[in-house]
């Protein structure tokens, strides 16, 4: 039994070993290059509609949490993230104003009067698209590469962010054109990802779909 627990154990590092060679961290010069390619797409990107799936860790819980939906997105400051599995809940928002609709209720929100969920707002649409890149005044943004593709640590810079997260990572599609998933690490300890698929961009979408009233 203690022999097969080393050999595991020596499978384990040696497959985080080989993860770890393949990650390298750009220089300031190719982060520059390569966010600029990033923003250049992302300042294309006027409607986006996908689906994702969502797993969640809790330190409190052995057992992942998993839930599915849709999210639509149009320029600018417009977002639909829907639940439709295991339950329905829906987030909203449109401006400054934010409706959530679960099974029971319909709660509205005023974002201007709340300035965490005005943060934790912004932080859905940045990471969903990438404009998180451009934060400087939220984030200090790490670039790195592992084999033929990117992804960007965000760490909070401003005291109501990190009291919620430890760090965002954004992993991009090859083309460095779209977000392919979002891992969210909270002080907790607790960590979200988020894997998107069934992209469609710059498709009509109703204003309907983003209606708070």
């Amino acid at each position: 039994m203690k022999i097969m627990k080393r050999l595991l154990l020596c499978t384990m590092l040696m497959s985080l070993s080989v993860a770890m060679m393949g990650q390298k961290k750009l220089t300031a010069a190719q982060q520059q290059q390569i966010v600029a390619k990033i923003n250049k797409a992302t300042a294309a990107l006027n409607e986006l509609q996908c689906d994702f799936t969502q797993t969640k860790s809790m330190k409190m819980l052995s057992k992942k949490m998993q839930s599915s939906g849709v999210m639509y997105y149009k320029k600018s400051n417009k977002l639909r993230w829907q639940y439709n599995s295991p339950y329905t809940y829906t987030f909203i928002l449109n401006g400054d104003k934010v409706r959530i609709i679960s099974a029971k209720s319909s709660k509205k929100i005023n974002v201007k009067d709340n300035k965490m969920f005005r943060h934790v707002s912004n932080i859905m649409i940045d990471t969903m698209t990438g404009e998180g890149l451009k934060s400087s005044a939220d984030f200090n943004v790490e670039m790195y590469q592992q084999d033929k593709t990117y992804y960007a640590k965000l760490y909070p810079k401003k005291k109501e962010l990190k009291q919620i997260y430890r760090v965002i990572e954004i992993h991009f599609n090859t083309a460095l054109t779209m977000v392919s998933s979002v891992m969210m690490e909270e002080k907790t300890g607790d960590v979200t990802v988020v894997k998107l698929s069934n992209v469609k961009t710059n498709n009509h979408i109703s204003e309907k779909i983003f209606s708070t009233e």
